[in-house]
């Protein structure tokens, strides 16, 4: 039998240098990747409230977005690290899935999101617009990110869907006054 001859101290000190190298590598990844996600932040809610996104679709978004950058460099972080290369691939798979489940959930509600972004930010729709949209005839009295309210010529409200409205033609028959308009431009 072959008698291997390991000096237990000397391994000690090589796997405290490679443990020592590997955290200080780790801890630089997370204060570039904190600057490099702030200055990503920055830029998105400028662009995004540049174009009128409402504040609250703004936040959400840079919220998604910023938990999937520390996702990515966590994962990129344990790649790096020895043994840690099966629990990256796990961790791959479970987030592949968690995507999906959610996508899939949430598809309606980001339909209307995505409509209500276009709605919310478009020059011919909007507070004190008459208009027919979504199968109603009226002025529309408040548009937001999931619903838009227009009240038609016998005073009824009708809450109409933002993803019944964007997909489709709808006819402007009057725009406001720009400085008696109630909400946005």
């Amino acid at each position: 039998m072959l008698a291997l001859a390991i000096d237990p101290v000397s391994f000690f000190f090589d796997s405290l240098d490679y443990a020592l190298l590997s955290l200080l590598a780790a801890v630089i990844t997370l204060i570039v990747s904190y600057l490099i996600l702030k200055v990503l932040v920055s830029i998105v809610k400028h662009d995004l409230l540049r174009r009128r996104v409402p504040t609250a679709l703004v936040g959400m978004i840079t919220t998604v977005l910023g938990g999937m950058f520390w996702y990515f460099v966590i994962m990129a972080i344990l790649s790096n690290l020895p043994g840690y290369n099966e629990m990256v691939l796990g961790m791959g798979i479970i987030f592949a899935f968690f995507v999906l489940a959610i996508g899939l959930a949430l598809s309606g509600v980001l339909k209307e999101l995505v409509s209500g972004a276009f709605l919310v930010t478009d020059k011919d729709f909007g507070a004190g617009f008459r208009v027919k949209a979504g199968g109603v005839e009226g002025v529309v009295e408040s548009v937001d990110i999931r619903k838009s309210r227009i009240r038609d010529v016998t005073g009824n409200l009708h809450i109409v869907p933002n993803s019944n409205v964007e997909p489709t033609e709808w006819i402007v028959y009057d725009r406001p006054n720009p400085s008696t308009r109630l909400g946005g431009e």
